[in-house]
């Protein structure tokens, strides 16, 4: 770092002042939102958020501290994703932890968390038996965690059984520490295997299969700025079109469904049609409808057996 730059972020610098110099120091690297990243990891360094740190202009920041978040800040200008500079992100008010051994939760997926939440409640009032969910892909393991923080009590007394699996052993790993940071370490079964075939759930079949797979198309990978350079390429790399994983997934729905089994699966702007199509073409002939994000994408395929 220039010396110009540490002396923005020098430790006699108070919280205001350093949320002044970090901002211009991320906006001549380019940073695409410079001042609240700037606020994100000024506050990170007090152990702080955002809303103390602006009532707080004038805290001091101890020494070492300064030292690290001056560390943080050139990570930042070099395009380093704030989610891994931290070690976490915020997500369906959760605190997700991440690194690059998988894809940092998007704000769209909680779409995705909320519809399968949903889905397993109804279930559960439906009648008595017991639920069966399975995440696919779970990458740091956001979307098992939000449904297991939402049923401890259902998993406790053996209602609703959780399995999550990935292709990569690392992300199940974070996945595990997510768990673990939570007290859910035994109520969330991991598996590591390719799309369906953990056999992660007893019996093999589910009522609930949630999917987050790969859906960027290579090219787009290939040029990726942001958080796509920085993030594991199989977590995002779905092929020429950003199907293929998808194609492979939905003809197996049947034999890993229950006959009454829902799949919910998220999609890329302008994929949910194709998706749909292939859903369409199964011998059960399925149900299915879409949910829209908050920008009104098509982000949810749903796909109900029945």
């Amino acid at each position: 770092m220039a010396p110009e730059q540490a002396a923005a972020v020098a430790p006699q610098a108070r919280a205001g002042q350093l949320v002044t110099g970090a901002t211009a120091i991320l906006r001549r690297a380019g940073v695409p939102s410079p001042r609240l990243d700037a606020e994100l990891l000024v506050g990170h360094a007090f152990a702080r958020d955002r809303a103390w740190l602006h009532a707080h202009p004038d805290a001091e920041l101890a020494p070492a501290d300064a030292t690290e978040l001056a560390g943080w800040l050139e990570r930042r200008a070099k395009g380093e994703p704030i989610a891994y500079i931290r070690g976490f992100k915020e997500w369906l008010s959760l605190r997700i932890l991440t690194d690059p051994r998988a894809l940092i939760p998007r704000p769209e997926t909680e779409l995705l968390a909320e519809a399968a939440i949903e889905e397993i409640a109804g279930r559960l009032v439906r009648d008595t038996a017991t639920v069966q969910a399975w995440d696919v892909a779970t990458g740091s393991g956001a979307v098992a965690l939000a449904i297991a923080l939402r049923f401890r009590t259902a998993i406790a007394l053996e209602r609703l059984r959780l399995a999550a699996s990935d292709l990569s052993a690392e992300a199940l790993e974070l996945a595990a520490e997510n768990f673990a940071a939570r007290g859910l370490s035994g109520s969330v079964t991991l598996a590591c295997g390719d799309l369906l075939e953990p056999g992660a759930l007893p019996g093999g079949r589910a009522d609930l299969i949630v999917a987050n797979l790969p859906y960027v198309a290579s090219a787009e990978v290939e040029t990726g700025t942001g958080s796509l350079a920085w993030e594991p390429r199989r977590a995002l790399d779905g092929g020429p079109d950003g199907l293929d994983l998808l194609r492979r997934l939905v003809p197996a729905l049947p034999v890993a469904l229950h006959p009454d089994g829902v799949a919910l699966l998220e999609v890329g702007r302008g994929q949910a049609a194709e998706v749909g199509e292939m859903a369409e073409a199964l011998p059960v002939h399925p149900r299915v409808s879409t949910l829209r994000d908050l920008a009104g994408i098509e982000r949810v395929v749903r796909i109900a057996l029945a």
